[in-house]
């Protein structure tokens, strides 16, 4: 189980992965998430101790299971946000909201709404949704 914050950090993470970075350094990542190089440092190194990052010559990279847990809670929030969205809720409230919320929601749950939703391929923003990988 991983929080909120360390949430946040593996996700901006898989964002940068996505962008083609290998690996990020605790700078990097206390300038992305506006917070001191200390701080930083202290979120990278628990979540390398969870087996999510591993860090090697003082930077960091995903694991495969960092990887799937971060497309997990992107899916969830971008199904979440679509479900609000579709109901009313302005995009910018449905994002908040859904980031609140995108890891307290079982993964059965957010299944269901998937299906229910129609299986969207991308949320409001256009940003595709990740395929479920059992």
């Amino acid at each position: 189980m991983i929080t909120e914050k360390e949430s946040r950090y593996l996700l901006k993470i898989y964002e940068s992965y996505l962008q083609g970075m290998s690996s990020v350094g605790p700078q990097y990542m206390a300038e992305e998430m506006y917070v001191k190089r200390p701080s930083a440092y202290e979120v990278l190194q628990k979540l390398a101790k969870k087996g999510l990052l591993a860090k090697r010559r003082g930077k960091y990279s995903l694991t495969e299971d960092g990887i799937r847990l971060a497309e997990k809670i992107l899916r969830s929030h971008r199904i979440i946000e679509t479900m609000l969205y579709r109901a009313g809720v302005d995009l910018e409230k449905a994002c908040e909201c859904a980031t609140k919320i995108q890891d307290k929601v079982d993964d059965d749950i957010i299944d269901k709404l998937c299906a229910y939703l129609g299986y969207p391929k991308t949320c409001p923003h256009g940003r595709p949704i990740p395929e479920v990988k059992k």
